[in-house]
């Protein structure tokens, strides 16, 4: 089942499964801008991470002496969601712990994505609820993947543009975990081009940008993709080998390091969540010319 969003500007296409974002049109000349699953490179689309990001050692973590088990990028991106609310410009999904979950991960919880067009752009917000007595450890990100050239052009012809100047090094990501070895990737202190071997090694890391807002442009023409997010505290850009398409991932946490200790509570970038209390973050896509 699919749920359909549209105003004047863009139309907006989401899926019960994941409560995913399946598709972003401008309707003025139908061009698709949401990467539209080809298994031949990569069958996501913009799925939503919880409560990892990225993978576990051994896909294994550790929560008061007991092991838990728990796929890359966590459950929800496989579940059947709810649909809560919807009209022609906004839809709100949830999926809630049950069975299956709390063999993963031990904690009752509420999960809310909410959707909604505005003018040129589609607005994303996540809505954490802890309904546990203690407190709940998470991490929460997003995975959308724009298609390349949405503008014309070729792959080398665009880049993705930060907001600030930024002088941070790329962390390694290997076999879903990250790693202790970083090295420069900025062309300058705020553009990387999309050049043909640039994820040859893998997905790129950020930890602690400055910028809030990532700008995926063409040196060609003026069409251009803006991502903007509340806040983040790690950002990982990523595509598929030879795959046209370009990944811009604001994430609120960070794959487990390959020394880590499997402690869950102790897990970098992590969020501990007050019980009966409720975690906010959004980010946005804009289409501009």
């Amino acid at each position: 089942m699919t749920v359909t969003l549209a105003n004047k500007y863009l139309s907006a296409q989401l899926h019960l499964k994941g409560a995913e974002l399946k598709s972003l049109k401008e309707q003025s000349t139908n061009t698709e801008y949401i990467w539209q699953s080809d298994p031949a490179f990569w069958t996501g689309a913009a799925p939503i991470l919880f409560p990892i990001i990225g993978g576990l050692k051994d896909n294994t973590y550790y929560f008061e002496g007991k092991p838990y088990n728990m796929p890359s990028h966590g459950f929800v991106r496989n579940k059947e969601w709810k649909v809560v609310e919807t009209n022609a410009i906004k839809a709100i999904f949830s999926t809630t712990s049950d069975v299956e979950t709390r063999m993963m991960y031990p904690w009752e919880f509420e999960l809310r994505a909410i959707y909604e067009l505005v003018n040129n752009s589609i607005k994303i917000s996540y809505e954490v609820l802890n309904k546990s007595t203690n407190g709940m450890y998470f991490s929460i990100g997003s995975h959308p993947a724009f298609n390349l050239p949405f503008a014309g052009g070729y792959t080398e012809h665009y880049y993705v543009e930060f907001s600030e100047e930024e002088y941070l090094e790329r962390y390694f990501f290997k076999n879903g975990l990250h790693l202790n070895k970083t090295e420069p990737i900025f062309d300058n202190c705020k553009q990387i081009y999309a050049r043909k071997n640039l994820f040859d090694r893998g997905p790129i890391i950020f930890k602690n940008p400055k910028s809030r807002e990532f700008t995926l442009r063409s040196s060609q023409k003026s069409k251009h993709i803006k991502v903007f997010t509340d806040d983040i505290s790690h950002l990982a850009l990523w595509a598929a080998p030879k795959a046209p398409f370009f990944c811009i991932e604001p994430w609120l946490g960070i794959p487990d390091n390959v020394d880590t200790d499997q402690n869950f509570p102790t897990k970098e970038g992590l969020i501990n969540l007050a019980p009966e209390t409720t975690f906010m973050t959004s980010y946005s896509i804009s289409i501009n010319s």
